[in-house]
């Protein structure tokens, strides 16, 4: 009794091994490689600073799909998901903020710099649209998911920024020295030390 539940175990596991891999070949692949054509284009188009036609609201299918048919169409490809986080910065470029974030949350970024990146965008429209605490919130996210020499300075800097203009110069000071002896090769080292002198004659 015992072999032919390990049997009919093993037949299951070797079925659903096959089945998995014939996805992959005949449906996966296949996906992947006309996502990753709409995608080239859709990046062409951004990188000529056309960003409606990178983004494609109309939907226009008849020519390309831009960044959002990309993502709707193909969204279980990597072409798919990395649409979203293009199509997010297209909000953000077009003012369109609440867009942008929304799609900035739905993607997924495996790689920790791209996902700091994603959550300092999301902090930057949320600044736009004057939600302080959020903005915050997500700025600290983006210095923290992966400490290195260039993103997590910057977004101390944004968060310190952020701080200065609402008035909270104790918590921008916080994040200014924390970028002054951390990071002393910070590309605005000179304004973060007179953003400190301020603060300090303010105090």
């Amino acid at each position: 009794m015992k072999r032919n539940t390990i049997f009919f175990s093993i037949i299951f596991i070797i079925i659903i091994f096959i089945a998995f891999f014939l996805l992959k070949i005949l449906f996966l692949y296949p996906s992947e490689i006309k996502a990753g054509k709409e995608l080239n284009k859709a990046q062409q188009f951004l990188y000529q600073g056309f960003i409606e036609k990178a983004l494609n609201r109309k939907n226009n299918k008849r020519n390309y799909l831009g960044f959002l048919g990309v993502a709707s169409k193909f969204y279980f490809t990597k072409a798919g998901n990395i649409s979203k986080f293009y199509a997010g910065i297209c909000y953000y470029k077009l003012g369109d903020y609440k867009e942008s974030i929304k799609m900035m949350k739905s993607f997924s970024a495996k790689d920790k710099i791209i996902s700091s990146i994603k959550y300092g965008i999301i902090g930057d429209a949320f600044t736009q649209i004057k939600n302080e605490k959020e903005a915050l919130k997500n700025y600290i996210i983006a210095a923290n998911i992966r400490e290195n020499e260039i993103t997590t300075p910057l977004y101390y800097y944004k968060a310190a920024l952020l701080n200065f203009y609402i008035g909270k110069y104790k918590d921008s000071k916080h994040f200014l020295e924390k970028i002054e002896k951390k990071y002393p090769f910070f590309l605005y080292k000179k304004n973060v030390e007179k953003y400190l002198m301020f603060i300090d004659n303010k105090l």
